[in-house]
């Protein structure tokens, strides 16, 4: 009889976000309305929740308070280590966001020929630089670019002034924090072709990848290493793109897709798709 034999699952890249800074394109008065905290959780809950990495925090009031139990572990109070030092695990990829460009206003124009009324619009943007670092060669391994904004329709109000309600801010952080996720699994675990079978193939993305029913993606060969004469940093592959594929069905782990006509003879196992 015979045992099907399965591959040890491997161990998640390890992911810190660090509180973002502020660039110098973000005015005095934008200062009093970024919440750098909100942005930070945000970044952690997307992460988290993409479950492709394994998150640890490096916010100071959550060092402090482990900190503060691994001394209270070496005390005569516990049986056990569950808090010992030495223990916290370190980041594979740390994640360095700046805040390039913030605007959070409100405008407010009187209505003609009323007294007191005003036509109120809020609007605003959020613009975040975060630069992806391998701890363990201390280089940069991309750099994401995001950006969102929001703006309401016009409001009649009985007055003028005031700032937008803060659950604007914390759409825009959700948004800028599921594009950097999005773009972080793309460099670390780049979107590969699982399997091919007649017009038929697999990708492993799933409902976590953005993907959508009817989205065209390009399918490209990797080609040989590209070193750099002068430091001999090896810049990557040159890719060769092959086909298209066109998303039939997303499932939450893995995705389907059709191959484009006249292609299906090239596409194999391991070609790596892009949007």
């Amino acid at each position: 009889m015979s045992i099907a034999a399965y591959a040890a699952p491997r161990a998640k890249p390890v992911v810190a976000v660090k509180t973002a800074k502020i660039g110098d394109g973000v005015s005095k008065y934008g200062k009093k309305y970024l919440n750098l905290g909100t942005i930070l959780d945000e970044m952690e809950a997307s992460i988290q929740k993409n479950r492709k990495f394994t998150l640890v925090s490096r916010k100071k009031d959550v060092l402090s308070d482990i900190r503060e139990e691994q001394e209270f572990a070496k005390s005569d109070l516990t049986a056990g280590n569950a808090a010992a030092e030495g223990q916290i695990k370190n980041a594979n990829f740390l994640i360095l966001p700046t805040v390039q460009d913030f605007k959070f206003y409100r405008s407010s124009t009187p209505v003609p020929n009323l007294d007191s009324k005003y036509i109120r619009v809020d609007s605003g943007m959020l613009e975040v630089n975060a630069q992806i670092i391998d701890t363990a060669t201390g280089g940069i391994k991309t750099t994401f670019y995001l950006k969102a904004s929001f703006g309401t329709k016009k409001q009649v109000v009985n007055s003028r002034g005031g700032v937008p309600n803060s659950v604007h801010f914390t759409k825009m952080a959700k948004k800028i924090a599921a594009q950097m996720t999005d773009q972080l699994v793309d460099a670390v675990y780049p979107m590969k072709i699982l399997n091919v079978k007649g017009s038929q193939v697999w990708i492993n993305r799933g409902k976590d990848g953005g993907l959508k029913k009817g989205d065209v993606l390009k399918v490209f060969r990797p080609g040989i290493e590209l070193i750099d004469p002068d430091t001999g940093e090896n810049l990557g592959s040159a890719e060769e793109e092959i086909g298209k594929i066109k998303v039939t069905r997303v499932n939450p782990k893995f995705t389907t897709a059709e191959v484009a006509k006249g292609t299906e003879e090239i596409i194999e196992k391991g070609d790596i798709v892009r949007e």
